[in-house]
């Protein structure tokens, strides 16, 4: 195949992706992405930048999840001035990591290319690059990373490391200048999983520079110690500044959240057998699974984990005895090495699917091998009836990939779908029962809400968040007691979650007990200064405070009584006063969130979903974290799409 009909076969190829994907561009954000970029308040403005690489706070306003990140904040940031928008909306963050997950399937081609050329040239190479590449593209598990915006981080970060090979290996005249560590040095600036370059370079230099299997490296140790001096000066660069950032530059609040390091560790070869097994079959995919890390050494999931390790191995000592084959030893290795940060350091998830988006690469570097070499020797001759049979068996499969991208990017969709799933495959899984719970609760179904948070708490009787949400939905419908005694019960159970004292702090403001809220707010501010809710609730609480006071010698309407009179008109039916009664409500209180909430709610019922929509709207400028503030405004943009 010539290179003029490789990029446009290319040029297909990502054609197909973006058609693959196109249901996911308007896909919610979700998880982590909360307190990294939807109540993140420093990414709203491009003068904060120079802020992110001095401070690593800045990342997300959670204290526990705050790392140094800088350049992936920074395209966080770009993409809200680039949205134009009030507050984060999804679209343009989709977009940006879209087109990062494109270049990288460019590189991924070039690098593809460049294996399978280098240990055996033939007529099947460059087709088989295309082929993986598409692969790589379409395959379903990397739905999860490209469809979950903050793991930008793994999409960069596995960028960054594919262009330093692509620039050693294809301008070997910039190698003194030693260029290609500065895509390393930026990755390190967005995740410091790049640091495994290191070994990565080492193991490329051994296999494919010194030609050494590790069979025979023993009798030539002398090659080993001139690749070790080769390496030294690009290895302590990249080294120091990964120290640098990992002692100096991370804030002190982050923390990994697991516990049993060596329990984890050994759950850690089964996991990578799990990986695997969603390589090459992926249905077992969910956001948020609910393994935990085995209790006991003798569990049958430690054997069958470190015999499926030494099996891979052994399959690397096999493979790297051979040129033809050399590349599929350095593909496995790269698995395993790319999976060692988060099988080594203990995290609050024994696994996560999105981690495998860098690791899977070194698979796909193997199986563009082993599959050339099956091609090879099964098609030796030029037989053009097998050649279309490949091609067909390729085309099937890569659509078969294709369609389960498209139904992860269903599932990536809403908060419900996601959540749902979640809780069907992972249903010992805490979490996922109470982040259902909240999705249910932004659609006003308190009872299926209630009955979520209720499961979490019996899975995890010491997680706090279930006992926040169960003091909101409680607040919501009218039992303020029952809402008190939750609220109170989170912020015991974890007084250095920000969250807590926001969600608290409101219920004080809502029954004018402003000093309590005072406060809390205050308390929380001092964990999180960036955090937008508990910025917006101290000019809520100062306002509501004077308010009160205007109207506390008048005998006057209070803002709960008239809300809970448009609540009344509104489950009456009678949707204008419903309306009526929260706009008074709002001259009271300004920025009243509960308010924009009955009126978006109204309005949707009375099919005026323009108005609905900018009630909606202007709610959540108040109160970005409203639950069924949102739902309201999701149906309202339901209720328009379905006028067209």
């Amino acid at each position: 195949m010539k290179p003029k009909s490789a990029f446009l076969y290319l040029l297909l190829i990502a054609i197909v992706t973006f058609v693959t994907y196109v249901n996911h561009f308007d896909n919610s954000f979700h998880f982590d992405d909360s307190h990294t970029i939807e109540n993140n308040l420093n990414i709203r403005s491009l003068k904060n930048i120079p802020g992110f690489f001095s401070d690593g706070t800045t990342m997300s306003t959670l204290p526990s999840n705050q790392s140094y990140r800088p350049l992936l904040v920074t395209t966080l940031a770009i993409d809200f001035f680039l949205g134009g928008s009030a507050t984060p909306q999804p679209f343009m963050f989709h977009v940006t990591s879209f087109v990062i997950f494109l270049s990288l399937g460019f590189l991924c081609y070039m690098l593809f290319l460049y294996f399978l050329q280098q240990s055996l040239p033939g007529n099947w190479s460059r087709g088989v690059a295309l082929f993986v590449t598409a692969w790589f593209l379409l395959h379903p598990a990397n739905a999860e990373t490209v469809n979950y915006i903050i793991a930008r981080s793994d999409l960069l970060s596995a960028f960054f490391i594919v262009a330093a090979f692509v620039l050693y290996i294809y301008h070997p005249a910039w190698r003194k200048s030693y260029l290609y560590v500065l895509p390393v040095l930026l990755g390190l600036l967005v995740k410091e999983q790049t640091v495994m370059f290191v070994p990565l370079f080492f193991l490329y230099k051994f296999f494919f520079e010194e030609n050494l299997s590790l069979t025979n490296c023993w009798k030539q140790w002398r090659k080993v110690t001139e690749i070790i001096k080769s390496i030294l000066f690009p290895v302590a660069v990249i080294t120091i500044f990964f120290l640098i950032i990992l002692k100096v530059l991370t804030p002190q609040t982050w923390r990994p959240g697991g516990t049993d390091l060596w329990k984890y560790i050994l759950t850690q070869p089964f996991v990578i057998f799990h990986y695997c097994c969603n390589f090459i079959l992926p249905v077992g995919l969910v956001v948020d699974t609910d393994w935990k890390v085995v209790g006991s050494y003798t569990d049958y999931r430690v054997l069958t984990g470190l015999l499926f390790i030494a099996l891979l191995v052994f399959l690397i000592v096999i493979t790297s005895r051979r040129q033809s084959t050399r590349p599929i030893a350095f593909g496995i290795a790269w698995f395993l090495l790319a999976l060692a940060p988060t099988s080594l350091m203990p995290l609050a998830e024994v696994l996560n699917d999105h981690r495998t988006f860098f690791p899977y690469i070194g698979l796909f570097i193997a199986m563009a091998v082993f599959i050339r070499n099956m091609l090879t020797s099964f098609f030796a001759d030029e037989n053009a009836g097998r050649r279309k049979l490949v091609v067909v068996v390729a085309v099937f499969f890569l659509a078969a990939n294709a369609w389960g991208t498209w139904q992860r990017n269903q599932v990536w969709d809403s908060d419900i779908s996601l959540w749902k799933e979640a809780t069907i495959k992972a249903a010992g899984n805490g979490r996922a029962w109470m982040n259902y719970g909240v999705a249910l609760m932004a659609k006003a179904d308190f009872n299926g809400a209630e009955s979520c948070f209720i499961k979490t708490t019996q899975l995890w009787p010491a997680y706090p968040l279930p006992y926040t949400n169960l003091g909101i939905l409680k607040q919501y419908t009218g039992k303020p007691d029952e809402a008190e005694a939750n609220f109170s019960r989170a912020l015991a159970m974890d007084p250095h979650t920000p969250a807590n004292y926001s969600f608290y702090a409101k219920f004080l403001t809502s029954r004018n007990r402003f000093s309590e809220a005072d406060a809390l707010i205050a308390k929380g501010l001092a964990i999180s200064p960036g955090l937008e809710d508990l910025q917006q609730l101290r000019i809520q609480n100062d306002a509501a405070r004077k308010a009160q006071g205007a109207n506390s010698d008048s005998g006057a309407d209070t803002p709960e009584s008239l809300i809970n009179a448009s609540l009344n008109y509104y489950n009456g039916g009678d949707y204008l006063k419903c309306i009526e009664a929260a706009q008074k409500a709002l001259v009271l209180r300004p920025g009243y969130d509960l308010a924009y909430v009955n009126i978006c709610a109204a309005y949707n019922r009375l099919q005026q979903y323009d108005k609905a929509i900018a009630a909606g709207e202007k709610g959540l400028q108040f109160n970005k974290s409203n639950r069924l503030l949102k739902g309201n405004l999701a149906e309202a943009y339901a209720g328009k799409a379905s006028m067209k």
